[in-house]
């Protein structure tokens, strides 16, 4: 029996975690770095849109902003027209660490594609594209 394709892929993000941690154990954080990322590259993003993002609910993207928050990464910035939203948006000391970060997710997927062609990692992230797709038409 084949392993269901979840857990194969839940497996492979654990593994996959577990390396970049060790890459950047030297930081204050050791999770939280696609969000990170996410809020860079929002440019004032706000909590639910983070959530819808991440595919998360609001409460476990209170307790991520607010673990990133307290380590000195993250802001919340409270809308002046909505007092209910705020806006991140990552501080200087993230800011230097992202290159890091950055390499480190690289480097960590150089890694889980090493034996594989270009056309095959291109594949990859073709058919993750259509699984995602496939899961999300279902959902609604």
């Amino acid at each position: 029996m084949k392993e269901p394709l979840g857990r194969k892929m839940d497996k492979i993000g654990r593994m996959f975690q577990v390396m970049l941690q060790d890459d950047l154990k030297y930081l204050d954080i050791d999770r939280s770095f696609y969000p990170l990322l996410l809020i860079e590259s929002g440019n004032g993003i706000t909590q639910q849109e983070l959530a819808d993002k991440l595919l998360c609910d609001k409460v476990q993207v209170v307790r991520i902003i607010d673990y990133l928050s307290s380590n000195g990464y993250v802001e919340r910035i409270q809308n002046p027209i909505d007092k209910r939203k705020y806006e991140l948006t990552i501080t200087e000391k993230a800011r230097l660490v992202l290159p890091d970060i950055k390499k480190a997710l690289a480097k960590v997927t150089g890694i889980a594609v090493n034996s594989l062609s270009e056309n095959q990692v291109n594949e990859l992230y073709n058919m993750f594209t259509v699984i995602e797709s496939n899961l999300l038409s279902h959902k609604s």
